[in-house]
């Protein structure tokens, strides 16, 4: 019995899975469920569903036609192991994305119209479908062989690629291996390898002897096989440094956890543990893939910024918060609203600092100071609320820190950095900062460790009752840096505030608040306009900066270079600023839209400021 799902404009779920129909005709938009032997394959880009067609060609099964591509339909072999998968290596060297699963609505009608189909009489008829071709299982590799070409390693990758079938399938490949390397050579690769070449690598994998995880076992004195079998049972990843192991539906990097699962499954010495953290370094599974979903705690994932009810595989980003599209939760809202003072753009600014918070691509890279100059005024409340709703993903590495590689080390893996009450200090050295902001690489440094790369997901949240004063005063700060007023006032202290700002029903609402946030900057391309932070960025600029403070007061326009300075050297004094060099000075200015020019005054020739960002503007009118 195919059962079909009604679905809304977004192709999500109207309903819970177990309210379905047998008929499609009353639902606009609709998919169905599979069941637990069907595989429904992905091809949603031009190459891949190329070869993709070649593949059905071969074998022919019931085929669904896509906005980007098409799915086939299959049956699950015996003992190949399948699940949701997205962008998965298969053994034609392609990547598709698998969906194996009962929880998974499969779209096959949009607007009234059923989906273009092939094969549609097989379409409920699952227990008729083909097996999954030997071309697209799965394979454990991260290579893509398409396209590749004489000098760009397509003997020693497709050897590579062959000897891991040999090591996954070992029965299957003996009939399928040099069908499989034939048809990556004649159809994936871009230039193909002369028939020789070929059959050199064919037979220098097969002359490899394998071995097979039935042969190994869990062996106090072995503790290369040991380590070889935990990383199987344990799904053992690494990655920058950090040693990551599934548990219950998740990954954790946790020594001390991981030492406790190992020791359910075999007793060692510490010795054998230090070996055996060693030797997951080389046998765990490599993650060099920055971009990575964030996975949430009842099936749902964010993946490229989109909520998608999917198996995500590996991700260091668990957050321990449910999806529900219509949480809600009093004590946030209208903590939200004091906080804000109940102005309404500040609400949403701050939401979409949320939203933030939860992207790992394509996000603004912005950094966050939130500003009190008094006590109550809910700073406090609001971060340990965020930390509880990041909880495991947030660390606290502090401003004047960020240019120790082994401190900012903590922040790989974690959607989020706290710095709360940071001091009002000077910060000579800044270029770490900026970079982390941006996500740009930098090299970090565990403890006793060779040094990684960081590409920075963590937004960095600052509190603070003054805002520490950078030494650089390039355009860089500026454009990385948001000041968030708080100047709420607490007129009735509630103690259990923190609690009730943390229960599993606020952190579904501020996943649901983050979620929206996070659209409207996809939507507008940054964080929506603010006048109170913006104005109370202004501020801190102003007050950070002696020119810019200058600026404020003082009109430089046709004023002599030399006079204007030795105004403003006199402003400063009496406003207990520090001014900077005369080169400097015009420096700064020149980047407020003031350049110097010559002009004649009283027979002499003399350089005057001239405001070229008004002319221009005077020109446009």
């Amino acid at each position: 019995m195919l059962k079909y799902i009604e679905l809304d404009e977004d192709k999500a779920p109207k309903h819970k899975l177990d309210t379905f129909s047998t008929d499609h005709a009353n639902y606009k938009h609709a998919a169905i469920l599979l069941d637990n032997r069907t595989v429904v394959v992905d091809f949603d880009d031009a190459e891949s569903a190329r070869i993709g067609n070649l593949i059905y060609n071969q074998h022919p099964t019931l085929k669904v036609h896509t906005k980007r591509g098409f799915h086939l339909y299959y049956r699950k072999p015996k003992h190949v192991y399948l699940k949701n998968w997205v962008k998965k290596l298969t053994n034609a060297g392609i990547q598709v994305d698998y969906k194996h699963t009962k929880k998974q609505p499969i779209v096959v009608k949009q607007n009234g119209q059923m989906r273009k189909m092939e094969n549609d009489h097989l379409l409920g008829q699952f227990d008729q479908l083909p097996e999954l071709p030997f071309l697209l299982f799965p394979s454990r590799l991260k290579e893509v062989l398409i396209g590749l070409q004489d000098g760009q390693g397509r003997n020693s990758n497709l050897y590579t690629h062959l000897l891991t079938i040999r090591e996954m399938y070992p029965e299957r490949s003996k009939e399928h291996l040099d069908p499989t390397a034939q048809f990556i050579n004649e159809h994936v690769f871009g230039e193909s390898l002369k028939e020789q070449e070929l059959n050199n690598v064919i037979a220098s994998s097969k002359s490899k002897t394998v071995e097979t995880n039935d042969k190994k076992f869990l062996n106090t004195k072995d503790m290369i096989m040991t380590s070889e079998v935990l990383v199987e049972k344990l799904d053992i990843h690494y990655f920058r440094g950090k040693t990551f192991f599934k548990k219950d539906n998740h990954y954790e990097s946790d020594e001390n956890q991981l030492l406790r699962a190992i020791d359910q499954l075999i007793k060692l010495k510490p010795s054998q543990h230090k070996e055996l953290k060693e030797l997951f370094k080389i046998k765990a599974t490599l993650q060099e893939d920055d971009d990575l979903p964030v996975q949430l705690n009842n099936g749902y994932t964010l993946y490229d910024n989109e909520i998608v009810e999917i198996d995500p595989g590996f991700t260091p980003f668990y957050m321990d918060v449910a999806y529900d599209e219509n949480a809600y939760d009093e004590h946030v809202d209208k903590f939200l609203d004091w906080f804000t003072c109940n102005r309404s753009d500040l609400r949403r600014f701050v939401e979409e600092v949320f939203g933030h918070i939860i992207m790992t691509k394509g996000f603004p890279h912005r950094s966050f100071f939130f500003w009190g100059e008094s006590g109550d005024n809910g700073k406090s409340t609001l971060i340990k609320m965020i930390q509880a709703f990041a909880d495991g993903l947030h660390t606290n590495v502090p401003l004047d820190k960020f240019d120790d590689d082994t401190t900012v080390y903590s922040l790989l893996g974690k959607l989020l950095n706290v710095a709360d009450d940071i001091n009002a200090s000077f910060l000579d050295k800044s270029s770490n900062y900026k970079t982390i902001v941006s996500g740009d690489p930098v090299m970090i440094r565990p403890i006793y460790s060779p040094a990684t790369t960081l590409n920075n997901k963590a937004t960095l949240i600052f509190t603070c009752n003054e805002i520490p004063v950078f030494k650089d005063k390039s355009g860089g700060i500026k454009k990385r840096m948001r000041v968030i007023p708080c100047d709420a006032t607490v007129t009735e202290r509630d103690m259990e505030i923190d609690s009730k700002l943390s229960t599993e029903s606020a952190k579904s609402y501020l996943l649901r608040l983050a979620i929206e946030g996070m659209q409207r900057i996809q939507a507008q391309g940054d964080l929506s306009e603010c006048k109170a932070v913006s104005d109370i960025t202004k501020e801190y600029f102003v007050q950070s900066d002696s020119v810019l403070a200058f600026l404020e007061n003082y009109d430089v326009d046709g004023k002599e270079t030399k006079k204007a300075y030795m105004q403003y050297t006199l402003y400063c004094d009496e406003s207990g600023l520090k001014a900077v060099g005369s080169t400097e000075f015009g420096r700064r200015l020149k980047k407020e839209g003031f350049d110097w020019k010559q002009v004649r005054k009283n027979g002499k020739r003399v350089r005057v400021f001239s405001n070229t960002l008004s002319q221009v503007m005077s020109q446009d009118d």
